[in-house]
């Protein structure tokens, strides 16, 4: 998405923090509508948390087709648990047959640290391999600090993290490719 400003100025250059700010609190999001003909993608998906994570790949496969991308353009890797989805993450994206990469898992907060870790860890990795490998990654990695947040997340229409996982991989794509 892209954010268009509308015009300000400050009337002396006290107000011109101000009226940065508000310039920012005015400005109107637009979606970017982009095409993913052409585009290949790799999903690293997570298999924990089953119903939830399976989801999120139909929600971001329907996306990335609706938008063009070919169903042979789109390779599913499945691994155990979001830890394991950096190790398919970098083989994909080392691979060279794809435009972006996609991570998608659910990570439920429980009664100790182990879901922050591994939260930390994915988003690290992930960053690490499109740095590395040159290829974009994005983020489709649902943590939630309970069942009901990540239900609305995984399976909800407003915020599905599976539907905007393919919106930013689409996004970054095209942009690697300079469309």
């Amino acid at each position: 998405m892209r954010c268009r400003w509308r015009k300000f100025t400050p009337k002396d250059s006290g107000q011109k923090a101000n009226g940065i700010l508000t310039a920012m609190l005015r400005a109107k999001r637009t979606k970017t509508r982009k095409s993913a003909t052409g585009l290949r993608f790799g999903i690293a998906a997570a298999r924990y948390n089953s119903d939830l994570a399976e989801a999120l790949v139909e929600h971001c496969m329907d996306t990335l087709t609706a938008a063009g991308a070919r169903q042979r353009d789109i390779k599913v890797m499945r691994v155990p648990g979001s830890f394991e989805i950096c190790a398919a993450a970098v083989r994909l994206a080392k691979s060279g047959k794809f435009d972006c990469v996609i991570g998608l898992g659910v990570i439920l907060k429980g009664e100790t640290m182990h879901a922050q870790n591994i939260a930390e860890a994915v988003a690290h990795g992930l960053t690490w391999i499109a740095i590395d490998a040159g290829v974009p990654t994005v983020f489709g990695i649902v943590t939630a600090n309970n069942l009901q947040q990540a239900r609305v997340r995984c399976l909800g229409q407003k915020h599905n993290r599976g539907r905007e996982a393919a919106q930013a991989a689409i996004e970054m794509a095209a942009l690697w490719k300079n469309r």
